[in-house]
This record gives C-alpha cells, structure tokens and sequence, in this order.
C-alpha cells in the first residue's frame, strides 16, 4: 500500500480535490433552490402547525 501511495502524483490529488469542491458547490445551489421552494409553501406549513397546536394531534389528523 505505501509502495501504491508513493505513486499517487499531486497533480491527480489536486484534480480530485478539485471535483469535489466543485461537486459540493453544486450540492449547496441545489439545497439553495430547494430551500427557496419549501419556503414557497412556507405559510401553509404554518398554518397547518398552527392546527396542530391549537386543536391537537387527532383533529390535525382528521380523527378528532
């Protein structure tokens, strides 16, 4: 295995490193845009705690 490692040239590691990076820059706009979207029903959600909250968890689940 060190013999393998030994081999390993910079170069490559930088490359590697470098295509992470990137591929967690996507994954943080994608988290981003979803993010916008569930905050588009945002208001909904509220109220739907606000249910919850107010009349308990049987009416909030339609067996109150």
């Amino acid at each position: 295995m060190p013999e393998a490692f030994s081999k390993v040239m910079k170069s490559t590691v930088r490359e590697i490193i470098a295509k992470v990076v990137n591929q967690e820059d996507n994954y943080w706009k994608e988290d981003e845009k979803l993010d916008e979207e569930y905050a588009k029903d945002g208001h909904e959600e509220c109220a739907g705690s606000s249910l919850f909250e107010d009349n308990g968890l049987m009416h909030y689940i339609g067996e109150g």
